[in-house]
């Protein structure tokens, strides 16, 4: 984008070229900490030049703004500066170039810069993927175990009836009669994979178990209530930048994205649900420029594809498609609850309480759906004041 320049010389006679510090040609800038631990600026410093001169205006009265806390020395070069860049890219990343009259400065060119912000989580999807898919090729028929109920929660109302009901529908993969595959455990899958790369399940564990006990969390009464902003407030856009924050300030993130999550207002949102909830583990991103956004995650349905399974992001209309589940652009909830809920839940009173409606009729089950999310917001909020 330019301005014009006035003294009679055409701002599209005029360009900004970028050189790296040894005066090769520099492309794109970059922000990311790809390189280390912390995130930074690649290169550190560059070169702006004006092409060509301008031959009216004194390079002594030009002068090169830039994003705050950049940094600018002049060069001997007449009309060359060397930059040095800080801190966060917010898009657009602008360089102004002004003269300097006697009482204002008026503008010669204005010119966004390629900018690159990019960055990774610990957890890698070719070192920390688990041995196996999320198919019933590779796992096997899963049934429910008392077992692992057991290991998963503390308490819950009715625990025979929960078993036998919510716990069952959501703690399972089976082969029906007709040859359809019921069920999944993306959930645990994707969870247990990210909390062993991040060092927190120990040496002796099975993995199998942990896959089931984390599975049947997402029924806990923390993760309900975890994941309720985000389903209440839905907004794609809060959930990267919880991504990006947790990276920028950390260096990791423990969060998983649950894609694909129905509206809350849908009368059959517990069947949804059930069916068509998504948790994938999200580990770099990229953003070029301040209208999108593409994070790159572990599906565990596709674990071999880790490099082509991208969740897009608009961050102008607050949506996303992640293909083949959500391809038209309309998308608007993710859910991006933490660890913890699922490490340390061991409460399910909400989902008992739920259990027994699975089958009841649309209608009713809307009614219990709204009043259970009503009790689940108020202790959501009570407990948010007592910490």
């Amino acid at each position: 984008m330019a301005s014009p320049a006035g003294h009679g010389q055409r701002a599209d006679e005029l360009s900004i070229e970028l050189f790296t510090a040894d005066d090769q040609p520099l492309v794109r800038l970059r922000y990311t900490n790809a390189v280390g631990d912390g995130f930074r600026w690649i290169p550190d410093r560059f070169v702006v030049r004006l092409r060509p001169r301008p031959g009216v205006v004194a390079a002594d009265r030009l002068e090169l703004r830039l994003p705050p806390g950049w940094r600018v020395l002049p060069l001997t070069e007449p009309t060359a500066w060397l930059v040095f860049p800080a801190g966060l890219p917010e898009f657009p990343v602008r360089l102004q170039l002004v003269t300097r009259g006697q009482d204002r400065r008026c503008p010669l060119l204005i010119q966004d810069l390629p900018v690159d912000f990019c960055g990774r989580n610990r957890f890698d999807p070719h070192r920390d993927r688990l041995p196996w898919a999320n198919r019933i090729d590779d796992l096997g028929e899963v049934e429910p175990d008392p077992v692992h109920f057991r290991k998963t929660f503390r308490f819950a109302l009715g625990s025979q009836r929960f078993f036998q009901g919510l716990y069952r529908e959501v703690v399972g993969l089976r082969r029906l009669p007709d040859g359809r595959i019921q069920g999944g455990l993306c959930t645990g899958l994707s969870r247990t994979a990210l909390a062993r790369a991040l060092g927190w399940l120990g040496g002796e564990v099975s993995l199998r178990e942990v896959v089931l006990v984390l599975h049947g969390r997402q029924l806990s009464d923390r993760a309900l209530l975890a994941g309720l902003p985000w389903f209440l407030l839905p907004s794609p856009r809060r959930a990267y930048q919880a991504f990006v924050r947790d990276l920028l300030t950390r260096g990791w993130s423990d969060r998983c994205f649950d894609l694909n999550v129905p509206r809350p207002w849908r009368r059959d949102v517990l069947q949804a649900l059930l069916g068509q909830g998504h948790t994938v583990v999200p580990y770099a991103f990229c953003q070029r420029d301040a209208e999108r956004a593409q994070v790159w995650v572990y599906d565990p349905n596709l674990p071999d594809r880790a490099a082509e399974t991208v969740v897009t992001i608009d961050l102008v209309r607050d949506c996303y498609e992640y293909p083949p589940l959500a391809v038209d652009g309309c998308r608007t909830t993710i859910v991006a609850v933490p660890l913890a809920p699922y490490l340390h839940g061991r409460t399910a009173i909400l989902a008992s309480v739920a259990s027994p409606f699975l089958q009841a009729s649309r209608r009713l089950l809307g009614v219990l759906v709204v009043s259970l999310l009503g009790l689940a917001l108020f202790a959501f909020r009570h407990w948010s004041r007592k910490r």
